[in-house]
């Protein structure tokens, strides 16, 4: 079966059930996670306060900080939570701590599984075929959106819709949630014209009103990473696929 689960802490019962897990942040966790090791980062560090996060930096200076809230990068932190920011930087070999309002908190609830992943638009075609390569037809498949206050993202579930499409066409599974089924066809009604659909929505708005708008048109590419994020631990690296 494809689940969607719109509420993050589904995270824990598909852990514990053996689920595939991918977890979906457009904007902008994932599609920063996604960007960042493009740019030859070795690995994320996720965590869920700004605290910790500035403790694990303390104790081992060559480790950079990133991250945000409410969408602006803290005090002292050498990046926000911007794929544009990775993109133009050497990253080569870095080690990046990470903590964002919502993509590292729905992080926390998946740690357990064995397969979580990663995904966003920039590496939907990368994360629907590995999966589609290396795993059994029969494997429960949930894809965890990052969402807020049980508020889902307009993003997030158009991604996820991708994704549902990608791997039925990949792997002939049928068997779908409702939220898959909404999701598939919320991404078929949206995707001959993304970028505008995305734009409607309320955190692509928020996210262009206090200056990130290059972020947001950034994050609606498809397909422009080969590239598959895999979460182990508390570490987040890129799959050698060769």
């Amino acid at each position: 079966m494809i689940k969607v689960e719109v509420d993050p802490t589904a995270g824990l019962q598909a852990s514990s059930s053996g689920d595939i897990l991918i977890v979906i942040d457009v904007l902008r966790f994932s599609s920063s996670i996604v960007t960042g090791l493009a740019a030859g980062a070795k690995q994320f560090i996720p965590v869920t306060t700004l605290k910790k996060a500035r403790n694990i930096h303390k104790n081992n200076r060559s480790y950079l900080l990133a991250g945000e809230r409410k969408g602006l990068k803290p005090k002292n932190f050498h990046f926000g939570n911007s794929p544009i920011e990775f993109k133009k930087s050497n990253l080569k070999g870095k080690s990046i701590v990470i903590s964002t309002t919502n993509g590292t908190k729905t992080l926390e609830y998946c740690k357990k599984s064995k397969s979580l992943f990663i995904a966003s638009f920039l590496n939907a075609h990368a994360i629907s075929t590995y999966i589609a390569d290396h795993f059994p037809k029969e494997e429960n498949i949930s894809i965890i959106l990052a969402s807020k206050n049980h508020t889902i993202f307009l993003e997030d579930f158009i991604c996820a819709g991708l994704l549902v499409s990608n791997i039925i066409n990949l792997t002939s599974k049928q068997d779908l949630n409702d939220d898959a089924i909404l999701a598939k066809l919320a991404w078929s009604s949206a995707k001959d014209d993304l970028e505008k659909t995305i734009l409607e929505g309320h955190h692509a708005s928020y996210l262009e009103s206090i200056g990130f708008n290059e972020d947001v048109k950034f994050c609606v590419n498809r397909d422009i990473y080969d590239l598959v994020p895999f979460v182990q631990g508390n570490r987040i690296s890129k799959i050698n696929r060769c």
